[in-house]
C-alpha cells in the first residue's frame, strides 16, 4: 500500500496551533506584531530565551512555539503578516486587574522584539467570588470607559470590555467564571485573542481606503467627461486622442489595484476570520448592554464596508473603463471602415479611367501598327509596276491594303487583350 507523501503532514495541520488549557484563575497578556518576514530571527531570540530560562528550544522552521517555563506560559505564533507573543499565568489569582505579564520576561528581550504593535491585550479571568461585586467596581475597573460584555458559552461565563486602550496601551477584558472547565477557558481566550488581532488587520486597510477615496472619485470624474466626449468626436485623430486618455485612466487604475490589491484581500480574509470567531463565543445579551458582536456591527462592520466599497468602485470603474474602451474601439473600427470604403470607391474610379486610357492606347496602338504596316508595304510595292499587271495604280492598291491591314491590326489587338484577360 503506498501512501502519499503529504498524508500525515496534512493531517497534522489539522492539529497545528491547538487552543491552550488554563487552569482559572489566570492572567493573559498579548502582544501582536506586524513584521518583515524574517521568521528565522523570531526563532533566533525564542532560542535565546529558552537557553536563559533553561527550557526545549523551538524546532527549526517552526511557525509556532508553545513552551510552560516557571512563572508562565509561552506560545508564539508566526503568520502571514503577524506574529503573536502571549503569556499565561494560571491557577494564580492577581489582585491588580490588568496586570501585564511580560513584566515577568526580561524587559531586555521583550524590547529586542522585532515589528510594530498592532494590538495589544490582557485578559483576566475570574471566579464570580473574585470578580467586581457592583456596577460601580465593574465601572472602577475599567476607569468609567463604556463596556460592552455579555454571556458566553451558554451562559458558562461572562466577559467585559471596554475595547479602548488603557495608558499602557492593552486593552483590558474581564472574565467572569460562572461554570467553565480548563478547555473552554483556553477556548474562549484563544477567541479573544484572535477576535483583536483580526480587527486590528481587518482595520489595517481603512486609512489606505480613505487615501485612495479621492482618487478613485478623480477617476470616476474623468471617465464621466471622457464618455461625453464621445458624443463629439469628428475626426479619426479626436478618437484617437480620446483612446489615449482611456489607455492613461486605465493605467492610473491598473497601478492602484496591483498597489493596494493584496492589502484589500486579506482585509476580507480577516474579516470572515473575526466574523467566525465572534459566531464561535455564542455570545446571549445582558439587559442594556451591547454584546460584542452588537459592538462590531455598530464600529467594525462599517469600517470594513468603507474598505470594500474602494475596492467595488475600483471593480465597477475597471468595467466603465473597459465598456468605453469597446465602444470607442467600436467607433474606431467603423471609421476605419468607412475610410477603406471611400479608398475602395477612389481606386474603382482610378481603375475605370486607367480602363479608358489603355482603350484609347489600344485604339492609337492600332493605328500606328496600321500606319507603320502600310509604310513597309508601301516600301515593298514602290519597285513594283503593279500597271504591268493588274489595272490599278500602286497608290490605289495601298488604299486598298490599308482596310486589310487595319482589320488585321484590330483582330491581333483583340486576341492579346482575350489572352491577358482569361
Amino acid at each position: 500500500m503506498d501512501h502519499h507523501p503529504l498524508k500525515d503532514s496534512l493531517i497534522n495541520e489539522l492539529h497545528n496551533r491547538p487552543f491552550p488549557v488554563v487552569e482559572l484563575p489566570a492572567q493573559v497578556s498579548s502582544l501582536v506584531f506586524v513584521h518583515s518576514g524574517d521568521r528565522q530571527a523570531e526563532l533566533d531570540r525564542l532560542c535565546f530565551l529558552a537557553e536563559l530560562h533553561q527550557v526545549p528550544a523551538p524546532q527549526p522552521n517552526a511557525d509556532c512555539y508553545y513552551q510552560s517555563f516557571a512563572a508562565f506560559d509561552l506560545r508564539w505564533e508566526f503568520h502571514n503578516e503577524f506574529s503573536t507573543y502571549t503569556v499565561i499565568r494560571q491557577g494564580h489569582a492577581s489582585a491588580e486587574f490588568g496586570f501585564n505579564l511580560f513584566s515577568l520576561i526580561d524587559d531586555s528581550w521583550v524590547e529586542s522584539l522585532e515589528g510594530e504593535v498592532i494590538a495589544a491585550n490582557h485578559i483576566d479571568l475570574r471566579a464570580a467570588s473574585q470578580g467586581p461585586k457592583t456596577e460601580q467596581e465593574l465601572s472602577e475597573q475599567f476607569h468609567g470607559q463604556r463596556l460592552v460584555g455579555g454571556k458566553i458559552y451558554e451562559g458558562l461565563a461572562t466577559i467585559w470590555t471596554s475595547v479602548q486602550s488603557e495608558a499602557d496601551g492593552f486593552i483590558r477584558t474581564l472574565i467572569i467564571d460562572e461554570g467553565l472547565d480548563s478547555s473552554q477557558a483556553g477556548r474562549a481566550i484563544r477567541n479573544l485573542l484572535e477576535i483583536a488581532a483580526y480587527r486590528s488587520m481587518t482595520l489595517l486597510a481603512l486609512p489606505t481606503a480613505r487615501l485612495l477615496m479621492p482618487e478613485v472619485r478623480q477617476l470616476e470624474q474623468r471617465l464621466v467627461e471622457t464618455n461625453d466626449k464621445l458624443n463629439q468626436l469628428v475626426t479619426l485623430e479626436d478618437e484617437q486622442n480620446l483612446m489615449n486618455e482611456l489607455i492613461e485612466e486605465a493605467t492610473q487604475l491598473e497601478k492602484l489595484v496591483a498597489d493596494h490589491n493584496f492589502r484589500f484581500s486579506a482585509t476580507e480574509a480577516y474579516f470572515n476570520l473575526t466574523e467566525s470567531r465572534l459566531d464561535m463565543l455564542r455570545e446571549q445579551k445582558i439587559p442594556a448592554i451591547r454584546t460584542l458582536k452588537q459592538f462590531h456591527a455598530r464600529r467594525f462592520i462599517p469600517a470594513f464596508n468603507t474598505c470594500m466599497s474602494v475596492v467595488k468602485r475600483k471593480e465597477n470603474l475597471s468595467k466603465r473603463i473597459s465598456r468605453t474602451s469597446e465602444l470607442l474601439h467600436l467607433r474606431l473600427q467603423l471609421s476605419l471602415e468607412t475610410q477603406n470604403q471611400q479608398l475602395l470607391a477612389s481606386m474603382d474610379k482610378r481603375s475605370e479611367i486607367q480602363l479608358r486610357l489603355q482603350q484609347t492606347v489600344e485604339g492609337l496602338s492600332v493605328v500606328a501598327m496600321t500606319y507603320y504596316s502600310m509604310s513597309l508595304i508601301e516600301l515593298l510595292l514602290k519597285p513594283v509596276a503593279i500597271e504591268e499587271y493588274l489595272p490599278i495604280s500602286n497608290g490605289m492598291a495601298l488604299a486598298l491594303i490599308t482596310p486589310m491591314v487595319f482589320c488585321a491590326a484590330v483582330i491581333v489587338t483583340l486576341r492579346i487583350r482575350k489572352k491577358l484577360q482569361s
